[in-house]
């Protein structure tokens, strides 16, 4: 056997880090930070709709007092006369004391003060609301009210005193929600202050949406911003799963609200856990704070520095990019209209917003209305999101950010525009495009999100991304009204789906292409995207 010499290996120490791009890893502290920043979007999802559960319909019909036993039900007894039960009364015959039967009432009926309820799981029947169904659904108007307060003013906390700041705001204001619980009465303190809660809770709370995937879209480079957008969606997912399960083993609408609502206490220890934006620290010039949390970095995720990106960094000359310097450019809502560029990506983008919301929440409220069984209906179409979310994380990377919302808006539309046309009888046919519709709007609300914050600078970013936010809450209003358009005309809501979708495909085409450019800082930068 032939000797072997051995040879000497020299083992060359990483190079230190000398751009704030190299340190845009998904390290250690990315990952941490991640976690910390996922679970505000789980309570807010679980905010977002807990209204669905605690101001859910409720079986009722009138009481007859005279006539009710201790075990009356919403079933109409055997002693009810042929009129309306929901919210009038037959009058009994004078003299009438128990023991009714159908010939101890009159032919006339008056208007219902007290109601048999099914349960009492919901504030239907704890504030007697059985027969004012426009109290009931205002509970989802006045929250998507508050919802389109909270983005544009926690985007406006965002961009002016960091994100950090934005989420434990939004993140404690949970605990409004929890004063829901305390009202009673039929007075002021039961249902007027029920929904003046609900309005504030919505308003300080729902931002976080916004806030937390900015905030996880500037942790990392431009290589993993999809990763941003779905942890976003899976998260929504889980939350709106959680406060599901929460509801089913705690049914009583105060019960399972505290449950929801007092564990936000732990988000004061985000004030010691959660790290600002490195970005948002630079371009606001906290140049003191970014050399410490760019020397945390580097220590969490074990990489060197180098001594001049510190000096760069205090001297307000670091780059994002190894080969080009950082510009600097303070947030002032006139930076909102000081470009003709801005003020267009601003209008596309809010219709994005608007028909993915508008599109999203119809069709699921709609998924009722399709034939079979509704409850395997709604599973299909939550499996078809689930299934949404992982297509766009791969497309969004593979095929663009623009190809991605144009194929996405446009299959939607077509989709929606064909389920119109197809007859009530073709049972499987109607499911399946459907199906495909809601699929494809769930790659673009996926999408959006990823999209809109590369179009626009960072230093209007939370404002402008909340903005979009603000307007995608008016077609969630919007939504739940479009089954009445059906009573008149049974086409007439897939048809305002599919025409919605189809125009924001159009739009799509007057956006530029940004997968692989780095964030844009400034107007300046925004501008330079071209087609």
């Amino acid at each position: 056997m032939s000797s072997q010499i051995p040879m000497s290996v020299t083992v060359k120490p990483a190079e230190p880090v000398t751009s704030i791009g190299s340190m845009a890893t998904f390290g250690r502290f990315q990952r941490w930070q991640y976690v910390l920043a996922t679970i505000p979007i789980l309570f807010t999802a679980m905010s977002n709709i807990n209204y669905v559960f605690s101001a859910a319909a409720e079986d009722a019909r009138c009481a007859v007092p005279v006539c009710e036993t201790a075990n009356s039900t919403p079933a109409l007894p055997p002693w009810w006369p042929a009129v309306e039960h929901r919210c009038s009364r037959p009058v009994l015959t004078s003299g009438i004391v128990g023991n009714c039967s159908v010939h101890s009432f009159t032919n006339q009926s008056v208007r219902c003060d007290k109601w048999v309820y099914g349960s009492n799981n919901s504030i239907v029947s704890e504030f007697d609301l059985a027969c004012q169904e426009w109290k009931r659904t205002l509970v989802g108007t006045v929250h998507n009210v508050g919802v389109m307060i909270s983005m544009p003013l926690m985007g406006f906390v965002s961009d002016r005193w960091g994100r950090r700041k934005s989420i434990i705001a939004s993140g404690l204001g949970l605990v409004v929600g929890a004063f829901k619980t305390l009202t009673a009465g039929p007075g002021w303190t039961g249902y007027p202050l029920y929904l003046l809660l609900e309005l504030l809770e919505a308003a300080l709370v729902t931002g976080t949406y916004t806030t937390c995937f900015v905030l996880m879209l500037e942790l990392v480079g431009k290589n993993k911003r999809i990763i941003s957008a779905l942890v976003l969606g899976i998260m929504i997912s889980s939350g709106e799963l959680l406060l599901t399960l929460i509801v089913w083993l705690v049914p009583y609408w105060r019960h399972f609200q505290l449950f929801l609502y007092c564990p936000a206490f732990i988000f004061l220890a985000y004030i010691f856990l959660l790290e600002e934006s490195l970005r948002w620290l630079i371009v606001n010039e906290k140049n003191d704070k970014a050399v410490m949390l760019v020397q945390k970095i580097s220590k969490w995720n074990g990489v060197a520095l180098s001594r001049k990106m510190i000096d760069a960094i205090r001297n307000s000359k670091v780059g994002f990019d190894a080969d080009k310097e950082v510009e600097k450019e303070k947030f002032h809502p006139k930076l909102l209209f000081s470009s003709a560029m801005l003020v267009k990506r601003l209008v596309v983008c809010s219709w994005w917003w608007f028909t993915a919301a508008f599109v999203y929440y119809g069709l699921l409220i709609n998924s009722v209305t399709l034939p079979g069984n509704k409850i395997a209906n709604f599973a299909l179409s939550a499996i078809s999101t689930l299934i949404g979310e992982f297509i766009a994380c791969f497309s969004l990377n593979k095929i663009g950010r623009k190809y991605t919302l144009l194929g996405g808006f446009l299959v939607c539309g077509v989709a929606c525009v064909a389920e119109a046309f197809v007859p009530k009888a073709a049972k499987t046919e109607l499911i399946v495009i459907f199906l495909l519709g809601k699929m494809c709007i769930s790659i673009c609300f996926n999408g959006i999100y990823v999209y809109t914050s590369e179009l626009v600078p960072t230093s209007a970013r939370g404002c402008l991304v909340g903005a979009c936010s603000m307007v995608a809450r008016v077609g969630s209003v919007l939504a739940p009204l479009t089954p009445l358009l059906g009573n008149w005309w049974h086409p007439l809501p897939t048809l305002l789906f599919g025409g919605s979708a189809l125009m924001a495909a159009l739009l799509t085409l007057s956006t530029p292409e940004t997968l692989q450019r780095d964030l844009p800082d400034t107007v300046a930068q925004a501008k330079a995207f071209h087609q």
